[in-house]
This record gives structure tokens, C-alpha cells and sequence, in this order.
């Protein structure tokens, strides 16, 4: 049985907490861990706002972590650390805690399960999409690409249930050659219902980078626990490479 605990956990996200894709963050906790989520309203209309903000994210978890007695930070959005490079390691000397990225801990998840080739799925346009291949394939990584959504505010959902979101990924993982893992990058997609469903249909590690935030963050906190349902990576919470 799992040790009892109480770590409480720092969530900032680019624009505002009550995006309905956050409905979901709390399943994906394991016993004795809690959310603090604010906001730091830095997205407006397009993702690029949210580049050259170092200063302001560095100064915006200051403030917060004086506000909220909290053991580690998330930084949830991608393009907050692919547009700050470097971010979270910025933010966690700043704040003496552990601090998680979107991006570096869906890499860090696919490095676990040795990973060379991923199909990425986002809710991004092509513009968009590009930005995390070719960070992807700096680190050495295969990149097969989801079909983009032009015309999607920053921000905004994605207009798929489940099972159009199931069928779509299928359709496009078999018509690449096999990838080693499928990731999810961009919460907005909500892919955490079907991840579990997608493993078992595709027999591959599923990363989203929601679940590898916490895993991260959790791990560098010492803490190793199994939260089913939403895919090997909380369930079988592997040690970091």
C-alpha cells in the first residue's frame, strides 16, 4: 500500500484554469497529491505570444509560490518552454522546487521506453506543428505528423468527441510506418480518456504531456506510485533516465 502523503503541487497554464480539458487533470494524481491551478494570462490569439516571456513566467511562479505553500511547479503549454528555452530549469533555481515542462517531460517519457519514432498528434496548424518537429528531430527523434487544424484560435478545443478522436489517430498511426509511441502534445486535444484504449489497440506507449508532467515532477520528488487507466507511463511509473 502506498505511503501516505501530502504534496501539493503548483499548476500554471498560459491563458486561464477553467479550460474544460482540466476536468481530467485530477484522475490522473495519485493518492496524497493535490493541484493549486492559476492561470498566468500570457495567450491571446496566437501561440507566439507566449515567446520571449522568461522574465514574466520566472516572475508570475515567484509570486505564486509566495501565495501557495506547494512542493513542485508545472508549467503546462508546450510552446511555453519551446519558445523559452531552458524555462524550466530558469524557474526551478528561482523557485528552489521541481519544476516540470510540457514538451521536456513527454521527452524525457519517450526516452524511458527508448523511443526512436513518434507519431505527434496535436491540435496545432502546421506552422505550429513544425516548431515541435524540428525540435523533435534535433533530439534525434523520427517525427510522423497528425493531421494540423488551421483556423483553430489558440486556445481553443478541438471539436472531436472520443471516438472521432480514437478513430482519427488510428487511422493515421497505420498509415505511417509502425512508430515506436504516439504523443500528444496539446492539452486542448483531450486525449486522456482514450489513451488507455489507444494502447491496447496499438499496442505502443502512449505519452500526453499532462500525465508526463506529473510523472516527472513526482519522480524528481521522490515519489513513485501507479495510476491506472491512463497508460503505461502512470502505471507502470518508470525510474527517469
Amino acid at each position: 500500500m502506498p505511503a501516505i502523503r501530502n504534496i501539493t503541487l503548483g499548476l500554471l497554464s498560459p491563458a486561464t484554469p477553467n479550460k474544460p480539458h482540466f476536468k481530467h487533470v485530477d484522475a490522473l494524481l495519485p493518492p496524497g497529491v493535490s493541484l493549486i491551478h492559476e492561470g498566468l494570462g500570457l495567450l491571446g490569439e496566437a501561440y507566439l505570444d507566449l515567446a520571449g516571456k522568461a522574465d514574466v513566467v520566472i516572475a508570475k511562479s515567484k509570486d505564486f509560490v509566495a501565495r501557495n505553500k506547494v512542493d513542485g511547479l508545472v508549467l503546462t503549454g508546450g510552446f511555453i518552454g519551446l519558445f523559452n528555452p531552458g524555462i524550466d530549469i530558469k524557474v526551478s533555481e528561482a523557485i528552489q522546487l521541481p519544476v516540470a515542462t510540457a514538451v521536456s517531460s513527454a521527452v524525457a517519457a519517450l526516452k524511458v521506453y527508448q523511443a526512436k519514432s513518434v507519431l505527434l498528434m496535436t491540435p496545432f496548424d502546421a506552422k505550429s506543428d513544425a516548431v515541435i518537429q524540428d525540435h523533435l528531430n534535433g533530439l534525434g527523434f523520427t517525427v510522423h505528423l497528425g493531421p494540423a487544424f488551421e483556423e483553430r484560435r489558440a486556445g481553443a478545443d478541438v471539436d472531436l468527441t472520443q471516438e472521432q478522436l480514437f478513430d482519427l489517430v488510428v487511422e493515421t498511426y497505420r498509415r505511417y510506418p509502425p512508430s515506436d509511441a504516439i504523443y500528444f502534445q496539446g492539452a486542448t486535444m483531450n486525449p486522456l480518456p482514450i489513451i488507455q484504449k489507444l494502447e491496447n489497440e496499438l499496442n505502443v506507449p502512449v505519452i500526453a504531456s499532462n500525465p508526463a508532467m506529473f510523472w516527472n515532477v513526482l519522480s524528481k520528488l521522490g515519489l513513485k506510485d501507479s495510476v491506472r487507466g491512463y497508460g503505461r507511463l502512470l502505471h507502470e511509473w518508470p525510474a527517469q533516465t
